[in-house]
């Protein structure tokens, strides 16, 4: 298979919402190589954006964009006579879009929001002003749990900055995210709950799920426990440019660079083991583990051959246990040299 055929299905599971977090990784990788590349992909996308949100039928698309779209998927192959109309009927990748979108337009109708808006301010139709507390869990912190107004739990990560009103408007229930948090939304039909973090809103009802949004990652994710989210992730003018619904035990991957947005079936127990004082990883990156353990414990990891980052575990420890325990527990083959200089730990090879 050509690299250009490579990519295009990567586009395609990407689109199909089934792309894995390793495809997602090549699909940014190759969209950052270029402008061009960059075009390509979100000329495609836009045009099945516009299938799923205007009117979900064929003739949603104009004919144009359907001859653009046409020439992309089957570049080589100038033989094929299709129309539109009979490619979207027998086209199963758009009837999955079809229905998925069908789905979450009665969402959106059931909850009051056929549209989000990344920038508004305007947090409530009340004339009353929302007064927002802000509480921050600093780096080397344990979970801090917040009762909310309307009932809704939230436990906070350590290093994470949560915004939340005294008191909810009428017409929503809007938070701010910067780190992780468990949230166990309680269940208000009139009154959508909303979390914004970095380029992306959670909207919710009643559900339970995890938010991670450090800053200094380049996923944003969201693990789903029970209920449904939708979630819709903005470029940096504010636009829509992803939208999904989650189901229970799903992971949302956001990546802030490319503003791809993909899925993947997890055991959300795993996930949000931090709670219960717990971080148990399976075939985790180092990298990724470091980047957990340094929020944890207020350190600074360095490595000296970054190949080492990829080098995948599966483990469990207490948060109680201090960095040097943890560390012997990751290298139970006795393959490092680990090095503690202040708040500053080094990894080699031994």
């Amino acid at each position: 298979m050509s690299e250009k055929n490579s990519i295009e299905t990567l586009i395609v599971r990407y689109l199909k919402q089934e792309i894995d977090e390793h495809e997602l990784r090549i699909l940014d990788a190759w969209l950052e190589e270029s402008p061009e590349n960059k075009s390509y992909f979100f000329q495609l996308k836009n045009v099945s954006d516009e299938a799923i949100y205007l009117s979900f039928t064929p003739e949603s698309v104009g004919e144009e964009s359907w001859q653009k779209m046409k020439k992309r998927m089957f570049p080589e192959k100038t033989e094929i006579i299709l129309s539109k109309k009979q490619f979207f009927k027998n086209n199963l990748f758009f009837s999955y879009f079809k229905y998925s979108a069908i789905i979450l337009l009665t969402l959106s109708i059931g909850w009051g929001i056929s549209e989000f808006r990344y920038h508004s301010q305007n947090l409530s139709s009340n004339t009353e002003e929302v007064v927002y507390n802000e509480i921050s869990v600093q780096k080397g912190g344990r979970a801090n749990t917040l009762m909310l107004s309307d009932g809704s739990k939230v436990i906070l990560n350590a290093a994470t900055k949560f915004r939340y009103p005294a008191n909810f408007a009428t017409d929503t229930r809007t938070v701010y995210l910067e780190g992780e948090a468990y949230f166990e939304v309680t269940k208000d039909v009139k009154r959508p709950f909303i979390v914004k973090v970095k380029r992306q809103d959670i909207t919710v009802l009643g559900t339970t799920f995890n938010v991670e949004a450090y800053e200094d990652f380049p996923f944003s994710v969201v693990t789903l426990l029970s209920g449904s989210v939708a979630l819709k992730a903005f470029d940096d003018k504010g636009k829509v440019i992803s939208h999904m619904l989650l189901r229970p035990n799903q992971k949302a991957f956001f990546d802030n660079y490319s503003g791809s947005l993909s899925v993947e079936n997890v055991n959300a127990a795993l996930v949000t083991s931090w709670v219960r004082g717990e971080f148990k990883f399976k075939d985790a990156p180092l990298i990724a583990i470091i980047t957990h353990l340094e929020h944890y414990y207020n350190v600074r990891i360095h490595l000296d051959d970054q190949r080492l980052g990829c080098i995948k575990y599966t483990g469990t420890f207490s948060l109680d246990q201090n960095i040097e325990e943890v560390l012997k527990i990751i290298d139970y083959e006795k393959a490092f040299i680990f090095k503690k200089i202040g708040k500053d730990i080094y990894i080699s090879r031994n």
